[in-house]
């Protein structure tokens, strides 16, 4: 494999936000696992199309549904989320971790905090 095709095959939507390992599909719950260890679970929710505040309200149920320190990863084309999810997971006191374009796509990745 030469340089640019690993390039390119990291760069696709489905890595790990860590060590850009695909990620791999779990069929038996949907969500998607880091193909090294199977540990590393990031939950998607599919947002593109929807405009706000549907990303947000999306955000906050996918969250809820998590045990702290796991990973949601939203995915959005509106570009009123560029403020929105960062802005709403620093106020629900989450980790927001950042956010990756790809095309028309905003993909956010979120860790959950305890709120307390």
């Amino acid at each position: 494999m030469t340089s640019k095709e690993a390039k390119t095959q990291t760069a696709r939507p489905c890595c790990c936000p860590f060590c850009d390992e695909p990620l791999c599909p779990d069929p038996a719950d949907g969500n998607y696992r880091c193909s090294i260890d199977g540990k590393l679970i990031v939950h998607r929710v599919d947002c593109v199309g929807l405009y706000c505040p549907v990303p947000v309200m999306q955000a906050k149920e996918e969250i809820d549904r998590l045990g702290e320190g796991e990973l949601m990863e939203l995915i959005a084309d509106d570009p009123a989320s560029l403020e929105d999810i960062p802005r709403w997971a620093k106020r629900a006191g989450h980790s927001y971790i950042g956010m990756k374009q790809e095309g028309n796509e905003y993909h956010y990745l979120i860790q959950k905090k305890d709120r307390k």
